[in-house]
């Protein structure tokens, strides 16, 4: 049972909004799930590396009292270069050489560089800001739907406000020069964008890029828009399907939809009416698939594995972290393996509570994922918050192991700098209570430590290199060493 303090400083509403949805919406029996393995061996780190010096993932409290946590803990990843700047809102993207800063509000509007800022790494060790993005989309506070479709070159954002909002899409053309996006649907030579009604607070392409998705965190609110010609966007479907919708994935073939739903789970939808374009389209509800422990389920990402349909579905609070479920039976899902930290093991709970006790809503929790490849991967790249950038070996489902990882250095003294940083942002880094972990500590609402940085984007694998951005640190990209991928 957690205990209330009393508070020294305001709340981001949001943060309030999640955790009602998490204490009262239903959980999953615990004595009716089977015990899942969910050790990964530690990486063997080569030469160059500067090992963690606790549990696996962890940034003790001893080396952040030290000032040890102010450098970068590697094994197998190097930093090549480095642009923070004002750091980045939650979530960012990548395409080509280039790098997409998130945005948070207010400093989406009020920053010295407004809007997205992008970053071209064409000289990767000397990377420069190459410009913002100024749009009713991108100044509107991008949370997590600053997503490209690589295949199409297309950058895509949604004004989200404060927790869930919408009404704004913004549609980049970053494959003819990424660090000069163009804007394909502006209103007649202006940066405006015509609005419309697809609240959300994550968003996401279809594997052929023709329907960019949202979902929302209030009212489970879910859209389709259509962008088969990205200058003119359409909606395509509006609904809602339950209490708090959060992240998602598509199938290959874009006729499923993998919803993540909270407090966790994962809700498989038929998204056929959609991906046909059918006159009135309807999603129909298929399966639904929770677990007893983690929280606030983040996203999905279907793959298959020697023919067989799996996802790697990732919860964003609780330690939950990474689960492989098999879907080859839609509407009998089953989670076949789970990866967690050392850190993020039930026994640990009295060693991680201390270490994150003034460091924000978001402990040693994973949060966006990404594999190598759609079939037969061989590697996935978590953004892991305080635990930074954790790299797996994922050709055995059933003995995945991490292979390499990068914490970049806490910012600490430089939080006023850091006005886009969501986890330098003090109402939002306010902890509303470790619920997560079921640690007995009271809520915390001062300033923010900075004595470990929030990695919450998806790292993009490009050969030999890993492109990466967290909050504190704004965009990084590594460089894998010791032969540790790629994997053969």
């Amino acid at each position: 049972m957690t205990r209330p303090s009393k508070a020294t400083g305001p709340r981001l509403a949001g943060a309030a909004v999640l955790s009602a949805a998490l204490l009262s919406a239903p959980v999953a029996d615990a004595a009716a799930a089977a015990p899942l393995d969910s050790r990964v061996d530690r990486a063997v780190c080569g030469p160059g590396s500067a090992p963690e010096t606790g549990l696996q993932g962890q940034v003790p409290l001893a080396d952040r009292q030290s000032g040890r946590s102010r450098r970068a803990y590697s094994c197998n990843l190097e930093l090549v270069g480095r642009y923070q700047g004002q750091g980045q809102g939650t979530v960012g993207a990548s395409y080509g050489t280039c790098q997409y800063l998130g945005t948070i509000l207010p400093s989406a509007l009020t920053a010295t560089n407004k809007g997205v800022n992008v970053i071209d790494f064409e000289d990767p060790r000397r990377p420069r800001l190459a410009g913002s993005l100024v749009s009713p989309a991108t100044v509107g506070g991008t949370w997590e739907t600053l997503k490209v479709h690589e295949g199409r070159g297309l950058l895509a954002a949604v004004s989200v406000g404060a927790l869930s909002g919408g009404f704004f899409v913004s549609v980049y053309d970053v494959k003819t020069d990424c660090a000069r996006p163009r804007l394909l649907n502006a209103v007649r030579g202006t940066q405006l964008t015509v609005p419309g009604l697809f609240p959300g607070h994550e968003a996401g392409w279809s594997p052929d890029g023709r329907t960019y998705w949202t979902t929302g965190t209030v009212g489970g609110t879910i859209a389709a828009l259509d962008m088969t010609d990205p200058a003119k966007p359409r909606v395509l479907y509006n609904g809602t399907t339950g209490l708090v919708n959060h992240g998602f994935g598509v199938s290959r073939d874009g006729n499923r939809i993998y919803v993540a739903n909270m407090p966790n789970g994962i809700i498989t939808f038929d998204a056929t009416d959609v991906q046909r374009r059918k006159a009135r389209p309807q999603l129909r509800r298929i399966s639904e698939l929770t677990w007893p422990d983690g929280l606030a389920t983040q996203h999905a990402i279907p793959f298959t594995d020697r023919g067989r349909p799996y996802l790697v579905v990732v919860d964003e609070l609780g330690s939950g972290g990474a689960r492989i479920v098999d879907v080859s039976d839609e509407r009998r899902p089953k989670v076949v393996r789970q990866l967690k930290l050392e850190i993020n093991r039930p026994e640990n709970v009295k060693v991680r509570a201390p270490d994150t006790a003034r460091n924000g809503i978001f402990g040693y929790d994973s949060h966006y994922c990404t594999l190598d490849r759609d079939t037969d991967p061989t590697a996935l790249a978590c953004g892991w918050v305080q635990s930074g950038i954790r790299v797996f070996d994922v050709r055995d489902l059933k003995r995945p192991r991490e292979i390499a990882y990068f914490n970049p250095g806490g910012q600490v003294g430089r939080q006023k700098r850091l006005v886009n940083s969501a986890h330098a942002f003090v109402p939002f880094g306010a902890s509303f209570s470790d619920i997560a972990n079921g640690a007995d500590q009271p809520i915390y609402t001062g300033p923010m430590d900075m004595t470990a940085d929030w990695c919450m984007s998806p790292p993009r694998f490009d050969r030999d290199r890993l492109w990466v951005s967290c909050d504190d640190n704004g965009a990084l990209l590594l460089r894998f060493r010791n032969g540790a991928y790629p994997l053969r």
